[in-house]
C-alpha cells in the first residue's frame, strides 16, 4: 500500500480512459508505471526536470509521465510521447481543482 495519494489533470485522465478501450497494452503499461510513482515518486529510476524545481518524469516506453508531488500527493501533469512532452507549447493547465479528477 502507497503512502501517497493520486490525483491526474483531465486531460491526462482522459488519455488514460481512451486507451483503455483502444489500446489496451498501453493503458496497462502506463498504469503500471503510475503505480511504481506511488510506490517511491523519488526513486532513482524517475528524473527531475532540469528546468523545474519540483516536476519529475517517469518513462513508460515511448511515454513520459510528468509529476509533481505536494503534500502526500502526486500530480500528473502529462502523459505525451517523448518527442512532445517537453515542448513549451505543450505546457500543463494552469492548476484548478475542477482539472483534477482521482484515477
Amino acid at each position: 500500500m502507497s503512502d501517497y495519494s493520486l490525483q491526474v489533470f483531465r486531460s491526462c485522465q482522459d488519455f488514460i480512459d481512451g486507451l483503455k478501450e483502444h489500446n489496451p497494452p498501453l493503458h496497462t503499461q502506463l498504469c503500471d508505471t503510475i503505480k511504481s510513482i506511488l510506490d517511491d515518486p523519488f526513486a532513482s529510476k524517475f528524473i527531475k526536470l532540469e528546468d523545474s524545481e519540483k516536476e519529475w518524469r517517469a518513462r513508460s516506453g515511448d511515454y513520459r509521465i510528468v509529476y509533481f508531488v505536494k503534500n502526500g500527493v502526486v500530480f500528473i501533469t502529462k502523459i505525451a510521447l517523448r518527442k512532445n512532452v517537453y515542448k513549451k507549447e505543450a505546457g500543463c493547465p494552469k492548476f484548478s481543482k475542477k482539472r483534477l479528477r482521482s484515477l
